[in-house]
C-alpha cells in the first residue's frame, strides 16, 4: 500500500487524489459519513464528546465566526438576525468539532502526512489547516493562480501569506536563471451585477477595482480598509483633495451586491461594472488596489500601481504602498514623477509565471501535477531551492 503523503478535507482535490495513486487521502465531507467513521473509531460517547465538548487540539470558534461573518456580508437580512446567527453558530460549531475530531484521527493514523488545503480560510479546508498547525504538521495550500490555467501552491499559504519573496534583491539574484515566458492572457470575470451596459470612459482616469468584501483578502489582509463602502469613502476623500482627477470603479464581478445605494454619489467617481477589466486597466493612468489580482495584472500591462492592503506583489520598486489617507495622497502625488523598475517588474512576472505558479487544471490532475505538489511541499523544486540559496547568502 502506498504511503499517504497528504491528507485533505475538501471537495477540490478529487482529481488530485485519483492521480496520486493513494498518496492523497481525503476525509469524507458528508456529515453522515463523518459521524459513522467517528462512531466506528470512538463510539457513541466519543461522538457526543466531540460534538458537545471542547476540542482540546485547536480553538475552532474563530473559524465558525469567519464563516458567520461571510454570511452576514452576503445575506445580512438573515444572518444579521441574532437568533439566526445563534442557531448557525451552534450548528456550525458542533459540526466543526465533529469534523476536527475525525481529521485528528486521520493525522494520528498517518504521522508523516502533510495537510493538503484549498485556500485555508473557509471550512471545511480551514479545519484541516487549523488541526494540522496545532499538531505541528507541514501543509501545502492550493488556490487558483494569478493567470488563466495556473494554480498557487505553497507550503506557507496563498497570496500575501505565501513564500513568494518581496525583497527585490531576490529577483536580482534569479534574473538570468529563470524562464523568459510571460502570460498571454488575463483572467476574464463574468459579472453578476445587474447593470447591463458598459459606460463610456473619460480620456484620463484612475482605475479602482473593488474586491469581494467577504474574501480573505479583505477580511485578513486589509489592515485599514474593511469593506467596499469604506474603500469608496477613501477614494471619495482622495477625489476631493485632487479635484482634477476622475476615478473609475469596477465592483467585483463575482459579488452580486452593489454599494451604490449605500454611498453618496460623487461627480468624479464613475462605476463601470460591465466594462472589461483589461480595457479598464489599459486605459487608466494608474491603478489603485487593495491587494487584488488586478494589481498584478496591472503590472503585467505596465501600469503604475498603488496598493492599500497587504499584497503578494508589494515589492519595493514595483508598486507604491499606502497605509492611510495621507500616505495615499503622498503616493498619488508621486505618480507623475515615479516609474516602476522595468527590469525588476519583468523578472518578478517571469518568476511568478515560470517558477512560483503551477501550470495546469486542478480538476484534470495528472501524476506530473502530483509530483510538482510533492516537490513544492518538500522544498525540492526550483522555488524551494532558490529560497534556500537566497536565505543562505552571506550578508554584506
Amino acid at each position: 500500500m502506498k504511503k499517504v503523503e497528504f491528507i485533505g478535507h475538501s471537495k477540490h482535490f478529487t482529481s488530485i487524489r485519483k492521480a496520486s495513486d493513494g498518496g492523497v487521502l481525503l476525509i469524507p465531507l458528508e456529515l453522515s459519513r463523518i459521524v459513522r467513521e467517528l462512531v466506528e473509531r470512538k463510539g457513541w460517547l466519543g461522538l457526543a464528546a466531540a460534538a458537545f465538548g471542547r476540542n482540546r487540539t485547536v480553538d475552532l470558534q474563530p473559524l465558525v465566526e469567519h464563516n458567520l461573518l461571510r454570511r452576514r456580508i452576503r445575506i445580512g437580512w438573515l444572518y444579521g438576525n441574532p437568533l439566526a446567527a445563534a442557531i448557525y453558530r451552534a450548528v456550525a460549531s458542533a459540526r466543526a468539532r465533529i469534523s476536527a475530531a475525525l481529521i485528528t484521527c486521520y493525522f494520528d493514523d498517518h504521522p508523516e502526512a502533510r495537510a493538503l488545503v484549498f485556500n485555508g480560510f473557509l471550512m471545511p479546508d480551514a479545519l484541516t489547516l487549523a488541526v494540522s498547525q496545532a499538531l505541528g504538521r507541514e501543509r501545502l495550500v492550493i488556490e487558483l493562480g494569478f493567470f488563466p490555467g495556473t494554480l498557487q501552491y505553497d507550503s506557507q499559504g496563498i497570496n500575501y501569506d505565501s513564500t513568494l519573496p518581496r525583497d527585490p534583491a531576490f529577483y536580482r539574484m534569479v534574473e538570468t536563471r529563470i524562464g523568459a515566458e510571460l502570460p498571454t492572457a488575463l483572467v476574464r470575470r463574468a459579472s453578476k451585477q445587474k447593470q447591463a451596459e458598459a459606460i463610456s470612459l473619460p480620456p484620463s482616469y484612475i482605475f479602482v477595482p473593488f474586491q469581494v468584501p467577504s474574501d480573505m483578502q479583505v477580511l485578513v489582509h486589509s489592515p485599514w480598509i474593511k469593506n467596499m463602502v469604506q474603500f469608496y469613502q477613501v477614494i471619495a476623500r482622495l477625489a476631493d483633495r485632487r479635484p482634477e482627477t476622475t476615478f473609475v470603479i469596477k465592483e467585483h464581478p463575482s459579488f452580486p451586491l452593489s454599494i451604490r445605494d449605500q454611498v453618496e454619489a460623487h461627480e468624479r467617481i464613475l462605476f463601470a461594472n460591465h466594462n472589461e477589466t483589461r480595457s479598464l486597466i489599459e486605459g487608466a493612468d494608474a491603478v489603485v488596489v487593495m491587494n487584488s489580482t488586478v494589481g498584478l495584472e496591472s503590472l503585467f500591462l505596465q501600469k503604475k500601481v498603488i496598493t492599500l492592503g497587504n499584497a503578494p506583489y508589494d515589492v519595493d520598486g514595483l508598486v507604491l504602498q499606502a497605509e492611510d489617507d495621507d500616505a495615499l495622497l503622498s503616493a498619488f502625488d508621486r505618480l507623475d514623477d515615479w516609474e516602476p523598475d522595468a527590469a525588476l517588474r519583468e523578472t518578478f512576472l517571469r518568476y511568478v509565471y515560470n517558477v512560483f505558479l503551477l501550470k495546469g487544471d486542478m480538476n484534470n490532475a495528472d501524476p506530473a501535477m502530483v509530483a510538482a505538489v510533492r516537490s513544492r511541499a518538500q522544498g525540492t523544486d526550483q522555488h524551494g531551492l532558490l529560497l534556500k540559496e537566497f536565505a543562505e547568502r552571506p550578508t554584506v
